[in-house]
């Protein structure tokens, strides 16, 4: 892995705006100079996240979070920094000349899926795909362009990748780990002999599994997928998650289908802002990948019993992690996939603009089979659905409801209202909060000298002039590290000081020096008191380290110098 130099680190910090880079992840919304969000590092129900434009750095004043774009990145993504410094590239179209891919310690299966997928592109490709090839595009209506931008490929019908796979030095343990083959007595067996391949990426774009579909004979299995391993989780993979982030990122929006053949369906439609779950329920690893994308999700799932209900799994989980949600329910065929080459791409488009609400699908679920003109199940249909809105602290949901049931059931308004459960405010939310140091008043002193210092370099120099020294190693290391900054750049950006301390041992000291003072104003006008107080510390040490001398001292001479010593700092300090 390349090592990034610092003035190109520091032109794409300088190149790129925290709040667009930091919205593209959250929603942010101004309030006065600095903007406001919910902060994604703690359970964050009220706006507790500041981002300073003219800083370039944000700060939660409730859980301590802190730092510059490349640092939200960073732990947003949970990624290293180097990493971090490619993503943020990439927002910016910054064409960054370094190779940041970290050493991960399954690369060597990385590689092995990749030459196997190569292998299966290339069988695709030649004479004995032809009759695949031929299915894909003319019954699976797939074009040249979408086989290759998916890497469809095809596994022929003997047990030729595992003897290339074991010429290219992999043991067939290995082979096997990864459901390229199985283990017989006659040796390796490929598992997706005589299928189509679709490879399955995880969210970096990393082959780690395949899907392969039969094209040429009758089978119970349509589809054979690899089996879970320590590389591949069901429950962990959205298929197309890795193509359809920048385009989610234009269009705030992204589909949710059940299969591969759906997504790339629509994707193939030129509606790229979708993935698949492959037929699980969104597991909170789904919703941490969905949470990434900072949009609304829109939920189109197959036409039928199965398909429904995973509608309302997935919507109540979508839901409960304060991600919009919207469904759309097709009619006249079983999934996106057989509905566009149906009914055409443009029909499947006005489905998706008259998405509805998931509140209005779960209601529209509660009326079926329920004959309304019945008044036990008009009774028994209200009540569910005042039980669905008493989950909401939407008041303006609650209050349409309300209106449209009293006036379509002729009920007394009043008598709804008296059903619905009082909203519970946000203040009584339990966030959990960073424990607050205890800060006595020397050090107070230090971190307020060293904010001024990091806020404004004027001040820079004056505690060169006026102090330049702490009595605690921590604050004299940070000082140094400032005064070392400015000397090697020629000023001080706090910004770009947050990513030159990126490893530093206290660089969580230095933000929570930042994250302290922050919201402080006029901090400034204090500098002088803050130095008085500094000194006043620097003579109690030299005061406690003149005792301590003093206590070992057997010479009588030497005991009254160091006597006098005291005194005269002591009474250096009362004046």
């Amino acid at each position: 892995m390349a090592i990034i130099p610092s003035e190109e680190i520091n032109n794409i910090r300088n190149s790129a705006n925290i709040v667009d880079i930091i919205s593209s992840y959250i929603n942010l919304e101004p309030r006065g100079k600095n903007f406001f969000g919910i902060c994604p590092f703690h359970d964050d129900h009220t706006p507790s996240l500041s981002v300073s434009p003219d800083k370039q750095i944000y700060t939660c004043f409730v859980c301590g979070a802190s730092g510059n774009v490349f640092t939200f990145v960073q732990h947003f993504e949970n990624t290293d920094f180097p990493e971090a410094v490619k993503i943020v590239a990439d927002k910016i179209g910054y064409n960054l000349k370094y190779d940041v891919k970290k050493n991960n310690p399954n690369k060597k299966y990385y590689d092995l899926l990749d030459l196997a997928n190569k292998y299966f592109i290339n069988n695709l490709n030649s004479n004995l795909g032809k009759e695949a090839r031929e299915y894909l595009i003319n019954k699976r209506k797939l074009s040249d362009s979408i086989i290759d931008e998916f890497k469809i490929g095809l596994s022929i019908t003997d047990n030729s990748l595992s003897k290339l796979l074991i010429n290219k030095g992999y043991s067939p343990k290995e082979i096997v780990s990864v459901s390229l083959a199985s283990d017989s007595e006659k040796g390796l067996y490929d598992l997706f002999r005589g299928r189509i391949t679709f490879p399955i990426c995880d969210d970096k774009g990393n082959i780690v599994a395949f899907s392969a579909r039969i094209y040429n004979e009758v089978s119970e299995n349509k589809y054979i997928n690899s089996k879970e391993s320590f590389i591949f989780k069901k429950g962990n993979i959205l298929f197309n998650y890795d193509k359809c982030k920048t385009e989610v990122s234009k269009s705030r929006s992204v589909i949710i289908c059940e299969g591969q053949m759906d997504a790339i369906r629509i994707y193939s439609s030129g509606i790229k802002n979708v993935c698949a779950t492959m037929g699980t329920a969104l597991t909170k690893e789904h919703i941490s990948l969905l949470k990434k994308l900072n949009s609304k999700v829109i939920l189109v799932m197959d036409n039928d019993d199965a398909g429904e209900k995973a509608t309302l799994a997935n919507g109540e989980e979508l839901i409960k992690n304060n991600i919009e949600t919207l469904v759309v329910r097709l009619s006249g065929e079983k999934d996106p996939d057989s509905y566009i080459l149906k009914y055409g791409v443009d029909s499947f488009k006005d489905a998706i603009k008259s998405a509805i609400t998931f509140f209005d699908f779960k209601i529209g679920v509660l009326k079926k089979n329920r004959n309304l003109k019945k008044s036990d199940e008009l009774a028994d249909y209200i009540n569910k659905v005042i039980e669905e809105l008493n989950k909401s602290d939407d008041e303006v949901l609650r209050a349409v409801t309300i209106n449209n049931i009293a006036s379509t059931y002729d009920i007394d308004k009043s008598l709804l209202e008296s059903k619905l459960s009082d909203i519970k405010p946000l203040k009584s939310v339990k966030v959990v909060q960073k424990p607050k140091k205890k800060t006595g008043r020397f050090q107070k002193a230090a971190e307020a000298i060293l904010y001024i210092m990091m806020n404004n370099p004027k001040y820079i120099k004056r505690y060169q002039k006026e102090l330049n020294y702490f009595p605690e190693r921590k604050y004299k290391l940070i000082a140094n590290d400032i005064l070392a900054f400015t000397k090697i750049n020629g000023t001080f950006n706090l910004a770009d000081f947050i990513t030159y301390i990126n490893d530093f041992d206290y660089k969580d000291d230095i933000l929570d020096i930042i994250n302290k003072f922050d919201n402080l104003a006029n901090l400034e006008i204090d500098f002088d008191s803050f130095l008085s107080i500094i000194r006043e510390w620097i003579t109690e040490k030299q005061i406690e380290e003149l005792k301590e001398e003093l206590k070992n001292e057997t010479d009588i001479n030497r005991k009254e110098e160091i006597n006098d010593l005291i005194i005269n700092l002591k009474r250096g300090s009362e004046e």
